[in-house]
Parts: C-alpha cells; sequence; structure tokens
C-alpha cells in the first residue's frame, strides 16, 4: 500500500512540490516511536468547504487585470488545480475594501435600490466563478445598517441600529437576499453583523447578545419568511473565537429561537481559542461552526508584496510575503478543524500589490495579489497553505481521529467521499522532525521526514 504525497516547504518555495510516495509496510512489531496516528473509523464531522470573500476591492483588482490573467486567476481559486473553493462570503453593501460609505437605501423611506446592488463588480466575478464551480454557495454579511438607521447616524465608528429600525432593516436585509439571488448570488447563509463587538473606523455597528437574538427571532426571521426565504440559515456571531461559544449560548437560551440559526462564524483575531470552538461543537453539534474571515494586515512590522517587487523586480516567483504568513493560516485551519470547523472561509480572494485597494488604508495581504499595470499574479505562502486543505478535503468528507507523539507537529486527517484517507502535517520549527505515519486500523506504517518550516499532505485508500 502507497500513498500519494505533495509537500511545500520554504527551501524549495513551490506551490504543491510532488513527493516520493508514503511506503507503507506491516506493523509487525507494534512499534511505540515517533507515531502520528490515523484512526479512519473515528469519524467526526462533516466537512463542506473551502472559500474566500468576493469583496468590492477583489472584484475590482480582478477586472483590472487582461482577460488571460483573469483566466489565470480563476483556475488559481476555483479549479480542482487550484484552491478548488466551492464558497464565498459577500458583504451587503460598503466595508473596508470597498470605495467608501454607501447602502442599497440610503434614505428614509427609500424602497431597495436594486440598480446599485446591479453596478457591484462582484456580480461578473461570481458569475465567471461559477462557470468553474457551478455548485458555488455565499454567504452574506453587512458592515452597517444604513447610516439613518444607526443610533451614531453614520455607517462607521459603531452605533447601533436604532430600535425603531428594527423592522425596516429586517425588511432591507431580506430584499437584499432576494434580489441577489435573482441577480445570480447564490446566498445560502445570512449573519446579522461583521464583528458586533468591534468599533472600527470602517463600516462598523455593534450588537449585544439580546439584541442580536432579539432582531433575528422578531424582525429578521418574519421577514425572510415573508419573501419566501425559509431556506436561509442565520450565523451568528461573526466575530473572533473568544466569544463565539459565550454568544452561542446565551442567544440558543433565549426563548423561542426559532430554527432559522443554522451555525456560528468566527475570526481568529483575538488568539486561537479552539477550546471555545470544541465547546459549540460539544454543546450544540446540530450547528455548522464557519470561519469566515482572517487575514494578516500588512503594519510597518510585516513586509508588503509592493515593497519586495520594488526591490526584486516583478518576477512571480521572487515576490512573496513572509514565509510565516503561510504558517500562521495553516496552524489556524488545523486547530479549528480538530475543534470542529465545518467551512473555512479566508478574506479577500485577491488584491492588489499593496494590499488594497481600502478606503480607510487598512491594507492586508492576501493568497493572491495583482500588479494590474502588468498583469502579473503572486501568489503569497498562505496561497500554499491554504491549498493543502481546500485541494484534497473536497466537500463531504469526513474528519477523522488522529494521534501525534509531538505537538511540534500539527496534524489533521479525513476519510473524503472518493475512499482516501488524506493526513496534513506541518512542521514550523527550524528541526528536522521524523514521524512515522500509522494507519491504525490497517495496521500500517510509513516513514516520512518533516522538514523544517514545510507541510505535508498525503492520501491513500481507506
Amino acid at each position: 500500500m502507497n500513498g500519494a504525497a505533495v509537500e511545500s516547504c520554504r527551501e524549495q518555495d513551490t506551490h504543491l512540490a510532488p513527493v516520493p510516495a508514503l511506503a507503507f509496510r506491516p506493523d509487525t512489531d507494534g512499534q511505540e516511536m515517533h507515531l502520528v496516528q490515523v484512526y479512519s473509523d473515528i469519524e467526526e464531522q462533516r466537512l463542506e468547504g473551502f472559500g474566500g470573500a468576493f469583496s468590492q476591492s477583489a472584484a475590482q483588482v480582478f477586472g483590472r487585470m487582461p482577460p488571460q490573467s483573469r483566466s489565470r486567476l480563476l483556475e488559481l481559486l476555483f479549479s480542482r488545480e487550484g484552491l478548488a473553493y466551492n464558497c464565498g462570503r459577500i458583504p451587503i453593501g460598503a466595508c473596508d475594501f470597498s470605495d467608501g460609505n454607501y447602502s442599497y437605501c440610503d434614505r428614509p423611506g427609500d424602497d431597495f435600490d436594486r440598480a446599485a446592488l446591479e453596478r457591484e463588480p462582484m456580480l461578473p466575478l461570481v458569475r465567471e466563478a461559477r462557470r468553474y464551480c457551478p455548485e458555488l454557495e455565499l454567504i452574506a454579511a453587512p458592515w452597517s445598517p444604513p447610516a439613518w438607521m444607526k443610533t451614531n447616524g453614520e455607517m462607521c465608528h459603531g452605533g447601533r441600529l436604532r430600535p425603531e429600525a428594527r423592522e425596516a432593516y429586517a425588511r432591507y436585509l431580506a430584499r437584499y437576499v432576494k434580489n441577489a439571488r435573482e441577480l445570480g448570488l447564490p446566498i445560502t447563509l445570512l449573519s446579522v453583523q461583521n464583528e458586533p463587538k468591534a468599533v472600527q473606523t470602517w463600516e462598523s455597528c455593534i450588537y449585544d447578545a439580546r439584541e442580536e437574538g432579539s432582531f433575528i427571532r422578531d424582525f429578521l426571521a418574519p421577514a425572510l419568511k415573508k419573501e419566501g426565504l425559509e431556506e436561509i440559515g442565520i450565523l451568528l456571531w461573526d466575530h473572533n473565537k473568544e466569544r463565539v461559544f459565550t454568544r452561542t449560548r446565551e442567544i440558543l437560551e433565549m426563548e423561542k429561537m426559532p430554527d432559522i440559526i443554522r451555525g456560528a462564524a468566527f475570526h481568529w483575531y483575538s488568539g486561537d481559542h479552539f477550546e471555545n470552538l470544541a465547546l459549540c461543537r460539544r454543546y450544540y453539534p446540530q450547528l455548522q461552526l464557519v470561519f469566515t474571515e482572517g487575514c494578516v494586515e500588512l503594519r510597518a512590522t510585516n513586509t508588503t508584496v509592493a515593497e519586495q517587487a520594488e526591490r526584486l523586480g516583478r518576477s512571480q516567483d521572487a515576490v512573496r510575503g513572509p514565509w510565516g504568513f503561510g504558517e500562521l493560516y495553516a496552524h489556524d485551519i488545523f486547530g479549528n478543524l480538530n475543534a470542529g470547523m465545518n467551512r473555512y472561509l479566508d478574506w479577500n480572494l485577491l488584491l492588489d500589490r499593496q494590499g488594497g485597494p481600502n478606503h480607510v488604508e487598512n491594507y492586508c495581504s492576501a493568497p493572491i495579489l495583482c500588479d494590474t499595470e502588468t498583469g502579473a499574479i503572486y501568489l503569497q505562502p498562505s496561497y500554499d497553505y491554504i491549498s493543502h486543505f481546500s485541494r484534497f478535503l473536497p466537500k463531504g468528507s469526513r474528519r477523522v481521529a488522529v494521534s501525534r507523539y509531538t505537538s511540534d507537529i500539527e496534524a489533521t486527517a479525513a476519510r473524503t467521499p472518493q475512499g482516501e484517507l488524506v493526513l496534513i502535517a506541518m512542521n514550523a520549527g527550524d528541526r528536522s522532525i521524523p514521524m512515522t505515519v500509522s494507519d491504525v486500523n490497517k495496521g500500517m506504517l510509513a516513514d516520512w521526514v518533516l522538514k523544517p518550516h514545510s507541510i505535508l499532505t498525503a492520501r491513500w485508500p481507506v
């Protein structure tokens, strides 16, 4: 029994380099040392797939690229040979990665502005993506209600939804979903608010648990039903992991909460907190746990691709962000999966070389950065690392149990619908680490050495 394997590591700095297959042998002596054990018969959560955000910035950068570059970007993101993304997130109106403040109902008494929605640059990008992935699903999220519905009278700097505007806002969100679906945006899930605890210089709005729960129960669920959208599911929270369990519990314990709640959404900006996900999985096994945003903010201590391009030229091979960005992504995906995550969505699908455009200069890295003047495409280390998960853990896979002999190895495994076992393992340290892969149920072993700063994906028949 042999298993195909691919690897990415800093010394070769290439995407998914083929490496010799794992050569399995019978475990005749009951080996004890250096084991990474895979239990194919112990299945955990179902995986629903991977994706990223169709932000206005991502769509604008895509639209400014030449035709041949746009085709290549679609392949890199949505084909089986690329990231194989099958889901996405889409902002409802303005966010920091947009041209500025706007909504689809800017004045009291206005009806929903469908014409403004029809002008959104992400519509063509979504339609092109569906050519590669017909089963694409979208999660919609607002960064702020229209300014006139808020206590501070503006879309930025926090504020709250005015109580007397709750019915109008629920109607606004329901009409957005209905119109967007009619225009070809396959929205299946909706969150009430992106980051409801954060007061940001960009579009933001504050909700406590009771405000969020009562808005869902008393206004949003009825508005969706009135528009014939009962199949739309609600994701709670949509903010950092340190409160994902607390917020979920507080809302689900409210009286008469409707079954429209399908899951809880979370980000990574406050740290690991994998235990909070595990608590959600333990106490609310019926819910999807969905990672909806994470990125590396480009501050003075980070190196931007634009800076490297000036120093090194515009070679796709040369212009890459820090390798640690990729390891950060992988660490979070490992921890989230092992704690019960069902679905993973990165932030912007792609950005320009500056990490934008962004109307408040909140520049961030992305797995793909583009030069809109030359048409050059720069794959970042985060692209390499995400691909080890997104390409080899298709929708319908089931995570299976794994045990490691050392915490220096991060690992997860799954059983795919195609009848394969997939093991992904990472060494983020500076020394090589030996490991012996054990297929416990078959009693088979395969030896491997994880190079420093490398990630390995191995596949073999169940």
